[in-house]
């Protein structure tokens, strides 16, 4: 089942026609030389001279052909994804950032190029491997990074020994803490082990898997490897989609004074949840849109779909407004779940048309569901389609929280985002996009499928270009540290499924105050048992 998601894509050169005009040409030339120099040399001597001379033009015109075949060929990337890490040869589409790097995104991006990449040595790093839960999503990770250019297998352990403030790691936890409850097989969460590796242990619920991990974490975050460069990161992955199975919400007490170096890679949360330091994580695409080169090419040629915009789906979580979205060119088709079951998982049938009709949309919907993130995000992106998100406040992939500072990825040149209260406004935002900027759009969301989301070595790749930008200053940490105290202080009372009730009382305060928000937790707690002693925050 590891292979379930294959990311093997072909990216064509769209300037396939130049090469293939010029090698017609040389091609031809090299036919009518060959005729003419065996003419020559079957008369005269000096017509033999000739006819060498001609004969040797032909085998140039034949080299000159053969190189630019090799040429054109080389134009193909290949990524292969979910085995190994490989580095396109070259980006056909426009870059995600939409346009030409900034002079400070190469400087990030040389930042980032100074990260040794690492793993700890807690659990499948060891003999005893097969004792640790491995989700099938979490394995394709492992194998990414282990698989990366600068992988250093024995550098965590060295390091834990000797300590060296001069490296500076991106370290990443031999243990799993991606609770992804779908991927491959959708609409598994009682059997959570039927997306689990069968050579590790399925053993226990999938919350007591993730609650097991905090001890590792805790012991990351102190280790002497990870603290001894300041700027060195750890990286972990939370899968999970509801607030109460947050990594840091479970595992609170593990990442105390841990804030600006312990980084959470989040698929579903908040803006306004989210630390300082954590970043987005692109949602798996449970049923990936496999496109011909043709159809590829047809993207770089900015050819028209039949439809603006598609969805197919429940009507709940605020969908059936789309109902009222109609016309020739849209395609709007609200469902039971139960009618399409069978289609949502890797391998499955198609019968709804799922694939065909997003290769015939130019934009096409992904709604948040019971939870912030939507699979169909990855899955719109894989078919060359612009996702249109409703999902307020939700994180993307590779961004940080303060969507006001410059980001590792700039989402809005291959997405489009629109209030959840607006789903009536669609038509009218998608229909004002000029042409030039939806191709454009359309070759940035099939870049980002290309190089980020179509396989476990693509989060690698856009995770340690989000890492330059999850750096913050000594007061920021403070602040951050103080703030994550107090609120585990006011709710720590609070069973996980109860913890709304808690944030609603600080949101309310918070609207009231007009104040920060740790500001707002203090005047709760104030009013409550729990006395605050300014010496621990």
């Amino acid at each position: 089942m590891e292979s379930q998601i294959q990311a093997a894509t072909i990216v064509r050169d769209v300037k396939k026609n130049d090469y293939i005009n010029v090698q017609t040409c040389l091609l031809v030339g090299a036919l009518l030389f060959f005729p003419v120099a065996l003419d020559f040399r079957n008369t005269r001597r000096v017509g033999r001279k000739r006819g060498r001379c001609l004969f040797m033009i032909g085998t140039i015109f034949l080299f000159f052909q053969g190189t630019l075949l090799q040429q054109f060929e080389s134009n193909y990337s290949v990524l292969i994804g979910d085995g190994g890490f490989i580095e396109t040869k070259s980006m056909i589409y426009p870059e995600p950032s939409g346009g030409q790097r900034s002079g400070k995104r190469v400087k990030m991006l040389k930042l980032m190029e100074e990260y040794e990449v690492v793993t700890t040595n807690y659990g499948w790093n060891t003999p005893a491997s097969r004792n640790f839960t491995r989700r099938i999503i979490s394995g394709q990770f492992f194998r990414a990074v282990i698989s990366h250019p600068k992988y250093n297998a024995s550098a965590w352990q060295d390091l834990e020994i000797h300590p060296d403030p001069n490296r500076k790691l991106a370290v990443f936890l031999d243990i799993d803490t991606c609770v992804e409850m779908n991927y491959p097989v959708y609409g598994k969460k009682e059997d959570w082990s039927v997306n689990a590796e069968k050579n590790h242990s399925t053993s226990g619920s999938w919350n007591s898997v993730l609650s097991s991990s905090c001890q590792f974490i805790r012991q990351a975050v102190q280790s002497p490897a990870l603290l001894a460069n300041p700027y060195s990161k750890l990286v972990l992955l939370d899968c999970s989609g509801k607030r109460s199975t947050h990594l840091r919400q479970v595992c609170f007490e593990s990442f105390i004074n841990s804030t600006k170096q312990a980084i959470i890679a989040y698929t579903s949360i908040s803006r306004e949840d989210a630390s300082k330091v954590d970043i987005g994580l692109p949602p798996p695409a449970i049923k990936p849109v496999r496109l011909t080169s043709e159809e590829r090419v047809s993207i770089k040629e900015c050819k028209k779909r039949k439809y603006i915009f598609s969805f197919q789906g429940q009507r709940n979580y605020g969908r059936g407004q789309m109902a009222f979205l109609t016309g020739d060119d849209v395609y709007i088709n609200l469902i039971d779940q139960e009618k399409y079951a069978k289609d949502i998982t890797v391998g499955g049938g198609d019968s709804m048309k799922y694939t065909s009709i997003m290769k015939q949309s130019m934009f096409a919907a992904s709604p948040r569901g019971d939870e912030l993130f939507s699979y169909r995000f990855a899955e719109v992106l894989s078919a060359g389609a612009v996702p249109v998100v409703y999902a307020d406040g939700w994180l993307p992939p590779f961004n940080t929280f303060n969507e006001t500072t410059e980001q590792a990825f700039n989402w809005s040149d291959c997405a489009v985002f629109i209030p959840e209260s607006d789903y009536k406004k669609t038509l009218d935002i998608l229909r004002a996009i000029p042409d030039a900027k939806r191709c454009m759009m359309q070759q940035c969301a099939l870049g980002a499928w290309d190089m980020y989301l179509s396989s476990r070595s693509g989060w690698l790749r856009g995770i340690l270009e989000s890492l330059p930008y999850t750096d913050i200053d000594a007061s920021e940490k403070e602040d951050e540290e103080k703030l994550k105290h107090i609120e585990h202080r006011f709710c720590g009372s609070c069973k996980f499924n109860d913890y709304s009730s808690c944030d609603s009382r600080v949101g309310f305060l918070m609207t009231r105050y007009g104040n920060s928000k740790y500001e707002a937790v203090k005047a709760v707690l104030e009013k409550t048992s729990c006395a605050i002693s300014h010496g621990n925050g």
